[in-house]
């Protein structure tokens, strides 16, 4: 029995997930703890400030996932065939590329940064508390993107750990030396600066190798349905943050965001299991063999985190908001289990956006947006109370996963390799 649970660990897709979920985990928790912290110490108003932050944060993760998904695809195609060389000069070019982009991206966001501080109705100096940020929002996904398509996945781990660690303690140092709501701020801006200078280290014999130059073209011209499907992806759950900080008084905006932060833990705690996913779904469809597989153990993978997830919160929502975040968060308690629904739906999408691309599958696309514009629409229209931004997103999130769950399941997989015979 023991030696059949070791062979069972040995398979390289349970492994790895077991690596990477443990990262995440560790990463989720000290990012949860962060939340509790900010919650009760600066209370419902304060909180909502930092929702708004955290969404502009995740408007510019978007580069961050594109870049390393671009790069982890291309990395892993190179790594299958051995160059190693063509990695290296990925690498150096990559860095120096976007630290360029990173710049011009910095200029422009404090340029506008005195409108957008008025339309979330916060003081400006958070913004630009926040600006460094976006240099390093460039540069940390190269790093992460190698450690994923060369499938160094403890490495990978220890990297996101060194965010959320240092997230939590600079956090709370900050506050108490009295910085308030722009201590949180900088400490989510230095934690991706620890984070890009830890990941040097286990990528040193890389940069040690001989460069070989490569026409780049490919992988940016990969870089934009990966742009697309993540500006699709991230406007899912952060475009409802943004207008409900707009739209809603500041205690209402931060008792939302309290709830939408809480159920954000199913995704970011099932995340893993699509990091690991998609660098093994792109090398099996390189070689031609079989890879629909993959996304059914994801997905059934998934859903056992999902399912027990979305009944705790369902079962003890009171409880868990009161032990969190206070007596002030309590009145929406009962909308607790379906933020957890919603973000157990778009883990779901998420992962199977991600299996589309790695095997270069776009059509889904023009669906992700239209259902972005759906939701722009609709909660523009009907935002009386946070009970109908909840319908808006149960609603939004079934129709998407049903429509691109179907249709990738009835897509007819290209010319693929069983036994050495082409079918």
């Amino acid at each position: 029995m023991i030696k059949k649970l070791f062979n069972y660990y040995k398979n390289p897709l349970i492994k790895d997930n077991i690596i990477l979920f443990s990262s995440n985990l560790i990463t989720g928790i000290f990012v949860f703890l962060y939340h509790f912290y900010m919650g009760r110490f600066l209370g419902p108003a304060n909180y909502s400030i930092i929702g708004a932050i955290l969404s502009i944060a995740y408007i510019f993760n978007i580069p961050l996932t594109t870049i390393q998904t671009g790069i982890a695809k291309f990395v892993a195609n190179f790594k299958t065939k051995n160059k190693f060389n063509e990695i290296s000069y990925l690498f150096k070019s990559s860095l120096k590329r976007l630290f360029g982009y990173g710049l011009i991206i910095l200029f422009l966001f404090l340029i506008f940064s005195k409108f957008i501080a008025d339309y979330l109705k916060i003081d400006i100096l958070s913004l630009i508390i926040l600006a460094p940020f976006i240099i390093f929002i460039l540069l940390v996904p190269v790093i992460r993107g190698m450690l994923q398509g060369l499938q160094k996945f403890k490495d990978f781990g220890i990297n996101l750990i060194s965010e959320g660690v240092s997230k939590f303690f600079l956090g709370i140092l900050f506050v108490v030396i009295g910085f308030s709501v722009n201590g949180a701020i900088s400490a989510i801006t230095l934690s991706f600066i620890i984070a890009f200078f830890i990941g040097f280290f286990p990528l040193k014999k890389l940069m040690a190798k001989k460069l070989k130059k490569f026409n780049t073209k490919e992988i940016y011209k990969y870089s934009t349905p990966v742009l697309l499907m993540l500006i699709g992806l991230t406007a899912l759950y952060t475009i409802d943050i943004i207008l409900v900080k707009h739209f809603f008084k500041d205690i209402e905006a931060g008792q939302y965001v309290a709830i939408s932060t809480l159920a954000k833990i199913l995704f970011f705690g099932s995340y893993s299991i699509t990091q690991v996913m998609f660098p093994k779904v792109s090398e099996l469809f390189i070689m031609k063999r079989p890879h629909k597989h993959l996304l059914y153990k994801s997905l059934l993978m998934m859903l056992l985190v999902l399912i027990p997830a979305i009944l705790i919160y369902f079962l003890f929502s009171k409880f868990i908001i009161n032990i969190v975040y206070g007596e002030a968060y309590l009145d929406v308690a009962n909308l607790l289990g379906w933020f957890a629904v919603i973000m157990g739906l778009f883990s779901l999408i998420y992962t199977i956006a991600f299996y589309n691309l790695s095997i270069n599958k776009t059509k889904f696309l023009i669906i992700l947006i239209l259902f972005n514009l759906l939701e722009i629409i609709l909660i523009n229209i009907f935002h009386n109370t946070l009970t109908q931004i909840i319908i808006i997103l149960i609603i939004i999130m079934s129709l998407l996963f049903i429509i691109i769950f179907l249709q990738t399941m009835l897509a007819k997989d290209d010319k693929i390799i069983y036994n050495n015979t082409r079918v």
